[in-house]
This record gives C-alpha cells, sequence and structure tokens, in this order.
C-alpha cells in the first residue's frame, strides 16, 4: 500500500515478509481450483493457468501481490460477471492470533470464511488461497492514450459503458486523466479489455472507433489475458518514487469527473515543475450486477447493493521525487479528495464504498465499506478468532476494525471451537 504504516513498518511495529510462501500455485485433478501461496505474485499465478486456458479473479498488473489483493475484495477483469477476487475464494488457511492454524470455508468457520472477504489483518495471517479458475482462451486487450481535449467523449462513452455491463459483463474500461511531466501535457489513459477475442465488441463499444478522435498511442490487440496484465503495468505513465493514494466512489457522472480533474489542476499546477511530480484522476465501473454476483457465492461484507445502480470506483494518484515536497503533495491529495466527497453528496452522486485497495490510511474504509449490521458482524467474528487482540495491538498496518475498550478484553470462549 501506498501510505506510511501499511505493511507495518515502523519503530512500532513489525513486518512478517510473505515471500516464502510463493511455492508453484498447484491445479486440483479437475482444473476448477487453484491454490497458491500468500507471498505468491499474480504473474505467477496466471503463469499455471494460461497453458491450461484458464485464469482466475485476480490482479489487473501481475506484479500485484496476491494477499493484499484478495484481502481488499479485490476488482478483477472478471468482476462484472463473478464479483470481487475473494468472492471466488474457496477455501483460507489462516493462522489465527492464538498460532492455530484453520482452514476456512462454506462447511468449516464459514463466519471467519465470509469476514476475510473483506478482511484485511483483522482475523489472522492468511498462508495459502484456494479459488475457482474460470475458462479463458484469447482476448483483446491493450491501452490507447488521447489527447486532453478528448475527455468529454470519451466520460460520455464511459457512462454508456458502464450501463451496458448489465447485458455483457465481460468488458472491462478504465480512464485515468494524468498529468505526463515527460511531455509536459495532461493525456488520457484508457485501458481496454474484452474476455473475448473480439475487437470493438457491440453494443459495449459501440460507435467508439467513430466517435471519439484517433489515439495518440495504441496498444490494441488480441493477446492472451496474462499479456494484458504485463502490458498495463508497463504503460502505466504514473509508478516511480514517493506517492499517495486515496479512492472514493460516486454514480457515473461526466461533469463531476470533468470538474474533479478541474480541481486537481488548481491543486497541483504550481508544483508541476517540482522533481517527478505526477498525478491522476481514474475512474473504473462497479455496475450494479458485480453486487448479484456476489451474492450467488454468499456474499460478502461490503455495502454495495443493486439498488446503488451503476458506480465509478475513482483513484487519486500523486507521486514525486523530492521528499521536501511530501506535506504538499499529501495535503493537496486529501484537499481533492475531500472537495470530490462533499461536492458529490451536495450533487447527490456520493456512496460510501471505499475499495480498500486504493485507500490511504487516513480513510475510515471497514466503516464507510460496511453497513453498520455488517460491521457488527464482523466485530463479532474478530472477538471469536481474535479474542486476545492480538492483531490489533501487535499488528498495526492495514485497515483495522476498531473494536470497544471492554471488549478488547481477553473474552471466555471455548478454545476447541477454533
Amino acid at each position: 500500500m501506498s501510505w506510511s504504516g501499511a505493511s507495518n513498518i515502523g519503530s512500532d511495529g513489525f513486518t512478517i515478509d510473505m515471500q516464502e510462501l510463493s511455492f508453484v500455485p498447484k491445479l486440483s485433478e479437475d482444473n476448477s481450483l487453484i491454490s497458491f501461496g500468500a507471498g505468491s505474485r499474480w504473474r505467477e499465478v496466471y503463469a499455471v493457468l494460461k497453458p491450461e486456458n484458464l485464469t482466475a479473479a485476480g490482479g489487473r498488473v501481475g506484479d500485484v501481490g496476491v494477499g493484499g489483493f484478495l484481502l481488499g475484495g479485490g476488482i478483477s477483469f472478471t468482476s462484472a460477471e463473478f464479483g470481487f477476487g475473494s468472492d471466488s475464494i474457496i477455501n483460507y488457511e489462516v493462522v489465527l492470533g492464538n498460532g492455530s492454524i484453520v482452514n476456512a470455508n462454506r462447511d468449516l468457520h464459514p463466519d471467519l470464511y465470509w469476514a476475510l472477504k473483506l478482511g484485511s489483518t483483522n482475523f489472522g495471517v492468511v498462508t495459502q488461497f484456494s479459488m475457482t479458475t474460470l475458462p479463458m482462451g484469447p482476448v483483446w486487450g491493450g491501452s490507447q492514450f488521447f489527447a486532453i481535449k478528448d475527455a468529454p467523449v470519451l466520460l460520455e462513452h464511459l457512462v454508456s459503458f458502464t450501463k451496458k455491463l448489465s447485458d455483457d459483463p465481460k468488458g472491462f474500461l478504465g480512464l485515468s486523466l494524468a498529468w505526463n511531466p515527460q511531455s509536459k501535457d495532461y493525456i488520457i489513459w484508457t485501458l481496454h479489455t474484452y474476455l473475448k477475442p473480439e475487437p470493438y465488441p457491440v453494443p459495449l463499444w459501440s460507435d467508439f472507433k467513430s466517435s471519439i478522435a484517433k489515439p495518440l498511442m495504441d496498444t490494441m490487440g488480441i493477446k492472451s489475458l496474462m499479456d494484458v496484465t504485463e502490458e498495463f503495468e508497463e504503460t502505466d505513465p504514473g509508478k516511480h518514487g514517493r506517492s499517495r493514494w486515496l479512492s472514493m466512489t460516486y454514480k457515473a457522472n461526466v461533469q463531476f469527473h470533468l470538474d474533479l480533474h478541474g480541481k486537481g489542476k488548481e491543486l497541483f499546477e504550481p508544483y508541476h515543475d517540482h522533481p517527478g511530480v505526477h498525478w491522476a484522476v481514474s475512474i473504473q465501473p462497479i455496475p450494479a450486477r458485480l453486487a448479484s454476483a456476489a451474492r450467488n457465492t454468499g456474499g460478502n461484507p461490503s455495502c454495495l447493493s443493486e439498488e446503488d445502480g451503476d458506480l465509478w470506483v475513482m483513484l487519486i494518484t500523486t507521486d514525486w521525487l523530492d521528499p521536501a515536497d511530501d506535506d504538499i503533495m499529501n495535503s493537496n491529495a486529501e484537499t481533492l479528495l475531500k472537495w470530490a466527497e462533499d461536492e458529490s453528496q451536495e450533487r447527490g452522486l456520493f456512496h460510501p464504498f471505499i475499495y480498500m485497495n486504493y485507500a490511504s490510511g487516513s480513510q475510515d474504509v471497514m466503516t464507510r465499506s460496511t453497513s453498520h449490521e455488517t460491521l457488527q458482524k464482523m466485530r463479532n467474528v474478530k472477538k471469536m478468532y481474535d479474542h486476545e487482540g492480538i492483531l490489533n495491538r501487535l499488528w498495526h498496518g492495514g485497515f483495522k476494525i476498531q473494536l470497544k475498550e471492554d471488549e478488547n478484553k481477553i473474552l471466555e470462549h471455548d478454545r476447541s471451537e477454533l
């Protein structure tokens, strides 16, 4: 995570390096399940799945770690059809705060299994995941870069695209309005994927080629999904130096995102000549059907609901090189988020969900991303499986569920239940 303390590093914390728990991912005999250590990265999982014409609901960049992605829910290329990555997990192997090792699934510790789908670092150290595989042959995908003047029509297309995912969930389209320090100009980076080898399939990409100006750069083509994940990492214009991410969710709306970018220009343009300064406001669809897909596999703790309609998850990214710019870059990012939250509420567009994997430690992820009843249920699960409060007292990283002081006392539970 790109915020201080997220990985528990510091004078008052310790770090468990999970990279040794990265054995070669293993397919079940019928290829329906894949199991992998929590220290793996998605490219290692995809490398085993690709020769079998399979994939999994994992990260869209190969270098992303599986543990953080899945314990934060995880938005994948397949999320419109199958929900979060965590909704495809069949079993968690977990080391609890008391040192015992359990498997959590629909039959064993089902309450823990449910809570871990948005669990962060609250319930134990997950050491192994097992998740369902999905058939996957060649796809159409890649990146396109456009001039900033094309933003209104591209955003209009994304609104239409988001609505159409209810009928065809095999598409993905993300869009980023970014300052590019190399070209000294703003650019639009669009990421396209369709999970079949069909260029510009209709209706998702209807009239896209005819209504949008010719891209400045175009890497679209028929390729494997694993190749798309590697390409997305290579073409990312902002991955360097010091950074800060912040996220929020709102109803799909063209003018709001244009205004958000305008507010960002007001805040960050005075620092464009500072070393390595890059910033962007990016969005991706969260269609209403994602919530229904999650329900089909037992549900998860998030507050997303079909009744919310079509949403966009927004990500503010800031990068810079000079430590002297830490305060102003962090402050401006927080100011931009505060403006976005206040303005989206004023316009009736705000949604409380915060996507954990894009969030910062300054954001109240666990409270905002769940309902009051769901959060209380997660507290009860935490009291059952971490009844001495070890994970809150010793493992400070991640997004914690806060318990009342009297609930942190050692509770009398029958340990045989664990």
